[in-house]
């Protein structure tokens, strides 16, 4: 077993705290998708679109001035694609340099036994070959498969053969992936499975370090779901720094966030929910006294804050959320809640948050429902979005 090095720096919780918002959202940014992407190696995709699709919430938030349409475009309209998706946290984009870097998860994959058995895998691969990237639906043609969420068989095998890297998805039409073989758009320079099991992991942890600032073994085993003992063996290889946090026990930092002062010129904004400071709830209650939740699976009568939460971060907390949609031209706040001790400032930048979200959203309108909050609340956002340009309205 791998020694654990004594930590060599000390810091408080505010401290981490800052490391981690610097880390995850730079004071100034990224200067386009590719950038954004090369930080942070994984940005979660979902298939829920009542706000914006997940991956254009994280990255108009990393990308200034950048719309959830420009990303989209700089992402599929382009000749060269930059990223593939793969299952890494969750099915996710993934920069197309780090194909390499999950190999251990695609030799895994084919030992799995829902991996396709060879006739499967050869009609597909044969019709894919004829027809060129194939989406599921068409796929599913002339089966007796079902749409939408089921996994009958053809969907089945089409997932696992993306984990095995046999198929690959880099582009959409529609807003539906399309598969096609990996050879064809993965580079030549990238297609192969050369790094040994430990060689994938420790570079990965290495990544996530960097993309968390601060973090325990077990926020970086999240990072990339793998189990946190395996974490635990290999983040010494890493290069991160070892760290003692207030009140977390190890931890680790990367060497970037330690020399790096944090800058907080960033103003208010709404996270998505699948948004990358935000995925490990453990991490958010260690770091902001916050209990992030996602209730959107869950049936109506039990949600408490909403169907698609947005926590709002400020000046450096996670101070309100809000539950969020869009509407033709209409950004709507469903329900809103701030935390205890958020502070009197709050729905202001409540407030600029909706704004910054508005227009990353192409939104020109702001509604707040009239049963967003308690009676008080309410009466206070409608005043402060009011006085922020925005246009208020109640339901009609």
């Amino acid at each position: 077993m791998t020694a654990v090095p004594g930590p060599e720096a000390e810091l408080s919780l505010p401290e981490a705290r800052d490391l981690a918002i610097d880390a995850s959202l730079p004071a100034d940014g990224f200067p386009n998708v590719t950038a954004a992407l090369a930080h942070l190696h994984i940005v979660q995709l979902d298939s829920i679109s009542t706000l914006a699709r997940a991956h254009q919430l994280t990255l108009t938030a990393r990308i200034p001035h950048s719309t959830t349409t420009c990303i989209d475009q700089a992402l599929y309209n382009r000749t060269e694609p930059v990223a593939f998706d793969y299952p890494a946290h969750a099915l996710a984009l993934v920069p197309l340099a780090d194909w390499p870097l999950w190999a251990f998860r695609r030799r895994a994959s084919r030992r799995r036994p829902q991996y396709p058995d060879q006739k499967t895998r050869a009609t597909l691969f044969d019709r894919i070959t004829a027809e060129g990237p194939l989406p599921l639906r068409r796929l599913r043609e002339n089966t007796a498969a079902g749409a939408g969420w089921d996994w009958g068989p053809v969907k089945t095998a089409v997932e696992f053969l993306l984990w095995s890297g046999d198929l690959a998805s880099s582009r959409r039409t529609g807003g539906q992936r399309l598969f096609d073989l990996a050879e064809r758009c993965i580079p030549a320079e990238h297609l192969n499975d050369d790094l040994t099991d430990d060689e994938c992991l420790t570079r990965l942890l290495t990544h996530a370090g960097t993309a968390l600032g601060v973090a325990t073994a077990d926020d970086l085993a999240d990072y990339i779901r793998i189990p946190t003992a395996i974490a635990v063996r290999l983040v010494p290889r890493t290069g991160l720094i070892p760290v003692r946090v207030q009140g977390w026990g190890p931890a680790w930092a990367s060497k970037e966030a330690l020399t790096s002062p944090p800058r907080r010129s960033r103003g208010p904004m709404f996270l998505g929910p699948f948004d990358n400071l935000i995925w490990h709830r453990p991490r958010v209650q260690r770091l902001f006294d916050f209990v992030q939740v996602f209730e959107a699976y869950k049936p109506a009568a039990r949600r408490i804050h909403g169907y698609y939460v947005c926590p709002l971060l400020a000046d450096g907390r996670l101070i309100g959320r809000a539950d969020l949609a869009r509407k033709d031209e209409t950004l709507t706040i469903l329900q809103a809640g701030f935390e205890p001790g958020a502070g009197p400032d709050t729905p202001t930048h409540f407030a600029d948050a909706c704004r910054s979200l508005a227009a990353a959203t192409t939104r020109t309108r702001i509604e707040l429902a009239d049963s967003a909050a308690e009676p008080a609340i309410t009466r206070r956002l409608r005043t402060t979005l009011a006085l922020n340009g925005a246009t208020p309205h109640g339901n009609r």
